[in-house]
């Protein structure tokens, strides 16, 4: 057996997180593939959906995003200057309270959200083509299980001395 399936086939928590972090890294090579083209980080493409999803007018304050895409302030501040930069999203005030700011898609920001979608969910479709309605079911009660644990230990390391993760390298 070569080294590299060893490593992948270790069985228990070990082979799983070794599994998980291998998923992650394909996963995020498969994201550049898809968004690349469109001038997009996959947490921009999150941002620019996320605005989309909300319906019109398109429209969020950034710690709502942020709470959404799990970033910082900081972060989400660098993410939008960046957007707001490439004509994608504008800032305005807030019409209830002007004290506050509202990040909304412009007509350019929502035309590439919905072309770089169409982009991800064809490639997404392709990619799990092959696989029975079943076992993506399967698959997706169990990341949802993660995401449970992962986000339980999250809010426990936030009430603890234990530093919490850092969300992105690339934000």
């Amino acid at each position: 057996m070569d080294v590299e399936r060893q490593y992948l086939s270790e069985p228990g928590p070990v082979g799983l997180f070794t599994r998980l972090t291998r998923v992650g890294l394909l996963v995020d090579a498969f994201q550049h593939r898809c968004l690349d083209g469109f001038g997009l980080l996959f947490i921009d493409y999150s941002v620019l959906r996320v605005l989309q999803l909300a319906g019109a007018p398109y429209r969020m304050s950034p710690s709502e995003l942020a709470e959404v895409v799990l970033r910082s302030s900081g972060g989400m501040t660098q993410i939008l200057d960046r957007l707001a930069r490439a004509g994608l999203i504008e800032r305005s005030a807030d019409p209830t309270d002007r004290r506050k700011v509202l990040v909304g898609l412009t007509d350019e920001g929502l035309g590439v959200a919905r072309r770089a979608n169409a982009r991800y969910l064809a490639a997404r479709q392709d990619l799990l083509g092959p696989l029975a309605p079943d076992e993506v079911s399967d698959l997706d009660a169990a990341v949802h299980r993660l995401l449970e644990l992962l986000s339980d230990g999250a809010d426990e390391d936030a009430d603890s001395d234990v530093p919490a993760p850092v969300a992105s390298v690339r934000s």
